[in-house]
């Protein structure tokens, strides 16, 4: 099976980041719960992967919280952030983990909801819209990439323009390990990602990164053990320890930071994207949707969102899996990306691209998929 799903976890997984996963399942215990070697072992662990990442993505070790994914730390991000009856503004391009979170807090009337239009050629246009519905807002709540048409957003440009008290928030799950993200140089207060995509680690494990110069408080989503200030009925105020409780998931950590050693972003990718590109276009009865123009694929993460006229992409989706290719089909937790797109009626195929994938496998993909439109439909 022929791999091009890299958008919902990246594979292979680092055999680095598995070795790391068995090593600390047998040697770590648990972190700030004892002074004894299991545990402190635990610690080191958790505090390496803490400064590769603070390294990584321009902050500072303490103000990187670990989580289960992105879904977890864009809630803790968006609930933390809110304040009562302030106004959140989104793209038109969002994940349900940001869209979901939001409806909850709107629902109760915490916050009302703003959002701008994505224009997929057009960054000036985008801009312009953001600037158009920011006025007064108090968070901004936005992702790096689209995971349905992989369109890259001009973040460091909306932050200008947005009001310098709105809390910024960055989603760059599908960013995070494909392109270099700080959170300094783009200006966002927080940043989102999971260890399982870009960053090829394991799944269960995610960071929320905060930005070393914009002062951001969260409040905190869960409370519970942190293993520091026991006699105190509240959370600590310090970071990492404000938004951390409970047991960290610190095999997953280990094989995160196994990830990150020696780690280098992925070249090999964009040059098997363009190909796609080109040849998918030639295909009669193929139809991309929000992808690059020729030359201008540097503003797009290597995914493609794509339908077969007359076809279902559920049904064309399973007959490439019967082909050998894994591909994902459907609306990819992201209703308002296909609304954006024109395909919320239809949904659409997604493949997407992680380094591991080859020139060759791309070529046998282009194959697999001219004989299925060249085909005769049996169900006429």
């Amino acid at each position: 099976m022929i791999y091009f799903d890299n958008a919902a976890t990246g594979m292979p997984k680092n055999p680095a980041a598995i070795k790391a996963m068995t090593e600390a399942m047998l040697k770590c215990g648990n972190p700030g719960r004892g002074g004894h070697p299991y545990s402190v072992e635990a610690a080191e662990t958790v505090y390496n992967c803490r400064k590769k990442l603070a390294a990584m993505f321009g902050s500072r070790p303490d103000l990187v919280i670990f989580t289960s994914g992105a879904t977890e730390a864009l809630n803790i991000a968006i609930k933390g952030a809110n304040r009562r009856g302030g106004l959140t503004v989104v793209s038109s391009m969002e994940h349900n983990s940001v869209i979901r979170p939001l409806n909850v807090l709107r629902r109760r009337g915490e916050t009302s909801l703003r959002q701008f239009r994505v224009d997929i050629e057009s960054d000036a246009d985008t801009l312009e819209n953001f600037a158009a519905v920011t006025r007064g807002a108090s968070n901004i709540v936005v992702t790096h990439a689209s995971n349905v048409c992989g369109r890259v957003l001009p973040i460091k440009e909306m932050r200008a323009l947005a009001p310098e008290d709105a809390v910024f928030i960055l989603d760059a799950s599908q960013t995070a390990g494909h392109i270099p993200v700080s959170v300094t140089e783009l200006g966002a207060d927080v940043i989102c990602l999971p260890a399982h995509k870009g960053l090829c680690g394991p799944m269960g494990v995610g960071a929320l990164i905060i930005n070393p110069e914009s002062g951001v408080y969260l409040d905190s989503l869960i409370e519970g053990g942190t293993g520091t200030n026991s006699k105190s009925p509240d959370m600590p105020d310090q970071y990492p320890e404000h938004l951390e409780s409970g047991t960290q998931n610190v095999a997953g950590i280990a094989g995160l930071s196994a990830a990150l050693d020696g780690f280098a972003y992925p070249v090999r990718e964009r040059r098997v994207f363009a190909y796609l590109l080109r040849a998918m276009r030639l295909l009669p009865g193929i139809t991309l949707h929000g992808a690059p123009e020729p030359g201008k694929e540097e503003a797009f993460m290597p995914l493609i969102l794509f339908n077969q006229t007359g076809a279902d992409c559920e049904t064309l989706a399973e007959k490439l899996a019967e082909a050998g290719f894994a591909l994902r089909a459907g609306y990819h937790c992201s209703p308002a990306a296909h609304r954006t797109l024109g395909t919320y009626e239809t949904g659409g195929v997604r493949l997407s691209l992680g380094e591991g994938n080859t020139l060759r496998e791309a070529e046998r993909f282009i194959a697999a998929l001219a004989a299925l439109t060249e085909a005769p439909d049996d169900s006429k």
